[in-house]
Formats: C-alpha cells, sequence, structure tokens
C-alpha cells in the first residue's frame, strides 16, 4: 500500500508542479510573435490612445468574425480601422477596409489584442476597445 501511494506521488507531483507553468501563458512580459508586421493606434474605452508595433489579435494578423453563419477573416493589410460596439451580449466590429467599404462582422468577445510599445508589451480584450486603427504604411509591402 505504501509503495502505490509512494509511486502515485511520484506520478502527480510533476505533473502538479508544470500547471504552474500553464497559467504563466497570459503573461504580460509574453506576447504573441506574428510573422507579418503591423503597428497600429488602440484607443480604449476610457479615450486612451495606445501606439503599438508587432500587432495582433489572439496571435493572428487579421480580424476573425461572422456574418450571418458564415465566419469570416479580414487580413489586416485589408484594413484601416475597427470600430468595437457592444451590444448586449454581442461584440459588434464594424472594419473599413482600405477601399473604404464597411463590413460589420460579431467578434468573440475574449479575444485579445497585443502589442509593444516603447514602454513594454499591450495586451486588452476587445471588448474594452473603442476602436484600432491600423498604420497604412506598413500595409505597403
Amino acid at each position: 500500500m505504501k509503495k502505490s501511494f509512494i509511486f502515485v506521488m511520484l506520478i502527480l507531483i510533476p505533473i502538479m508542479l508544470g500547471m504552474g507553468s500553464m497559467s504563466e501563458s497570459d503573461s504580460p512580459e509574453k506576447i504573441p510573435v506574428t510573422k507579418e508586421k503591423f503597428s497600429a493606434a488602440f484607443i480604449d474605452q476610457m479615450d486612451v490612445i495606445t501606439e503599438c508595433t508587432g500587432v495582433s489579435i489572439n496571435g493572428k494578423t487579421f480580424i476573425e468574425g461572422t456574418k450571418g453563419k458564415g465566419l469570416y477573416t479580414i487580413a489586416f493589410k485589408e484594413i484601416k480601422d475597427i470600430i468595437f460596439v457592444q451590444k448586449a451580449e454581442k461584440l459588434k466590429g464594424m472594419v473599413r477596409l482600405m477601399n473604404d467599404e464597411r463590413i460589420e462582422m460579431v467578434l468573440n468577445k475574449d479575444h485579445k489584442a497585443y502589442g509593444k510599445t516603447k514602454y513594454g508589451t499591450f495586451q486588452i480584450t476587445l471588448t474594452k476597445l473603442n476602436k484600432m486603427i491600423v498604420n497604412p504604411q506598413d500595409q505597403v509591402k
């Protein structure tokens, strides 16, 4: 009986210690690094403007949302800006494209925007944003 208890503990201890490192994945010092590099200005609900480089949403350089029953993605290089509007339980994204066409999508409320400031890293959930303005100079390749 004593041997089986020790055996179980030897298996469980490394697993439990490894769980502590899982909480660090959302660490403010660590943000997703993307292949494509974009900069943007984020305007939050308190009208604070944060200029960032290395911008992504959930580690991707596109916005993802639904329109009707379909799932859409729009690359940052196609976007001028996005206005975020919380309506009841839905987060809507009013996307203005480079050609001034506008597309409204329902976004995932749990997604986060990430970037680097001159002071350090930046992250914010989309529900706390009013607007994201993609820097047009980054869209020229």
